[in-house]
């Protein structure tokens, strides 16, 4: 396999699930992958190889607390797909642990929450 699909089961095989998200209508709008790390969650959601977005947040086990991210990526799929496999794992010295100034955009859209991460009504996503 090669290309961005050879890149999605790299992501299958460092431990990343993925679950289809409808639009109103029922139609497939967005596809996410996920997967929890060491009190940490990695997410990447994308809608097409031109438009994805990943990060890295905190678990939060309370919905009502925000968690901010503590590492944010825009791009291409394939771009944010090499980013997230690059990252190194929470609690190594080099891996990001300082929240950003802002809360976590909508990575994960809240009614499909696996980890219960606090993510905004509205978002950039």
């Amino acid at each position: 396999m090669d290309g961005v699909l050879g890149k999605l089961a790299e992501l299958r095989d460092h431990g990343f699930q993925f679950m289809n998200i409808p639009d109103e209508d029922g139609r497939l709008d967005r596809i996410m992958g996920y997967r929890q790390l060491r009190g940490f969650v990695d997410t990447i959601l994308f809608r097409s190889e031109h438009d994805a977005k990943a990060g890295r947040a905190p678990a939060v086990h309370d919905s009502a607390q925000p968690g901010k991210a503590v590492w944010l990526f825009e791009g291409t799929l394939a771009e944010a797909i090499d980013r997230l496999l690059e990252l190194p794992p929470p609690g190594s010295a080099s891996a990001p642990t300082l929240a950003g100034p802002t809360a976590a955009p909508d990575l994960v859209p809240a009614h499909l929450n696996p980890f219960r991460i606090w993510t905004p009504q509205e978002g950039i996503a």
